[in-house]
């Protein structure tokens, strides 16, 4: 219903999805590709040469728009189609940002000492992720080494950045003794292709890694997501295999939603439950939709159908959600169909809401003069007060007035034997010590 009806699963519970994520076709063309490339331009000429650092630039380009995309909400690659039509200049301003990062932290270690120099070198570690997160969304080299910026998406993460930090480190170490393993027992070209595409697949989990902890956080960072929360971690459960119950509202009303329209999306609901009037589901839904709308007639309306279908079908504690939830909204609500009140009061009360089962029964008998629950109502009004509210004297009166009242009722019997105990536990009461 929004997005911050339940926050996205933390990266960690992410991983298996990191490592697999770069196995969809897009990916595994540009790795193969990218990696051939490279491995045929690097020994044949210093011209070839810079052509195969350019291509690792493109494939760089090509990792950005992973990160950028999965923090706005493109968890799986299949939602998401690249438009992009200008220039890609992220790749060669991260090259300038770790240089400007280097030259400081040899600086440090010139000027200040070698242990400073060591102290810089892993501030510039840590900060270097948070760098490549602002490069990507921003775009502008100053913000992606302006200490403040980096601050911010870091305190925005919190301590998980740290663990962030650590796992990218050791996607990037396992890339690099891959391919010092590959060079041992393959030829050059071989090996040097071979590492390469490790590498780039390892890139590929380390950037969307990147873009899902922006993602995982992006309403304490500002981050603009494009999907909403609840369609972008199905979109991701399906990717996983996980079993999903289908969308229950459809794209139309979806799209209500999000656009704060809730007055027609509840008039589609509306004409839905026509049909499918038991899909208790749906029901809740609707009933969602309304109180957010928060107009008093729907609700009304609404709770006094859909109370008496979950008292029937024994769904007490939901009915009582369903009330409680309407009563705060309208406290002068009333209901309609007297026979679910000592239900829905039942389930309240064993529920231990007793201030919903006491104001649910208040002024029964007087309001439904005759009924044929009234018994019932004493009877459970009496035991609230006996066993929640220690009122043993006015519990005794209520079970005496059962038996009074309604001696050939078949409470009566359980009435006596409750007011013989309502009267020793009022006797007991007064006889007992007061406290000091």
């Amino acid at each position: 219903m929004s997005t911050s009806k339940s926050a996205p699963p933390p990266f960690w519970q992410q991983l298996p999805r990191v490592f697999t994520y770069p196995m969809h076709g897009d990916a595994m063309v540009k790795i193969v590709v990218f990696a051939l490339f490279v491995a045929i331009t690097s020994h044949i000429g210093f011209l070839a040469y810079i052509l195969s650092r350019l291509a690792w630039l493109a494939f760089m380009a090509y990792c950005f728009r992973i990160l950028e995309r999965t923090a706005r909400g493109h968890l799986v690659p299949g939602d998401y189609v690249d438009d992009r039509t200008n220039k890609d200049r992220r790749p060669l301003m991260q090259v300038g940002i770790i240089f400007v990062f280097m030259f400081l932290a040899i600086m440090i270690g010139v000027f200040v000492g070698k242990i400073a120099g060591q102290i810089a070198l892993i501030l510039v570690a840590l900060a270097l992720p948070a760098s490549i997160m602002v490069l990507a969304l921003d775009e502008r080299f100053f913000a992606a080494i302006n200490p403040v910026r980096l601050l911010e998406v870091i305190a925005g993460i919190g301590l998980p950045y740290f663990a962030l930090c650590v796992f990218l480190f050791l996607l990037l170490q396992s890339a690099q003794f891959l391919g010092a393993v590959l060079d041992d027992f393959m030829p050059v070209f071989v090996s040097q292709f071979l590492a390469d595409a490790v590498t780039m697949y390892f890139m590929v989990s380390m950037y969307y890694l990147m873009g899902y902890a922006l993602y995982q956080h992006h309403e304490e960072l500002g981050v603009d997501v494009q999907v909403d929360t609840a369609m972008a971690q199905r979109a991701l459960a399906v990717a996983s295999g996980k079993k999903v119950e289908p969308e229950l509202l459809g794209p139309q009303t979806q799209g209500l939603l999000a656009e704060a329209k809730l007055g027609e999306a509840a008039e589609r609901i509306e004409n839905r439950l026509k049909r499918e009037w038991d899909n208790n589901k749906l029901q809740d839904q609707y009933h969602k939709v309304l109180m957010m709308d928060g107009k008093e007639k729907p609700i009304i309306k609404h709770v006094n159908e859909y109370l008496p279908k979950l008292i029937r079908e024994k769904r007490g504690a939901r009915a009582v959600d369903i009330y409680e939830a309407a009563k705060k909204k309208i406290p002068d609500l009333t209901l309609a169909d007297s026979t679910i009140i000592l239900p829905l009061a039942t389930a309240a009360s064993d529920l231990r809401r007793d201030t919903i089962a006491v104001e649910l029964l208040k002024g029964f008998d007087k309001r439904y003069p005759g009924h044929e629950d009234i018994p019932g109502v004493y009877m459970l009004v009496g035991k609230i007060m006996l066993e929640r509210q220690n009122q043993y004297a006015m519990a005794q009166k209520v079970f005496q007035a059962i038996v009074a009242k309604f001696p050939q009722h078949k409470l009566a019997a359980e009435a006596a034997k409750m007011a013989e105990i309502a009267g020793k536990m009022a006797a007991q009461a007064l006889s007992s010590p007061s406290s000091p």
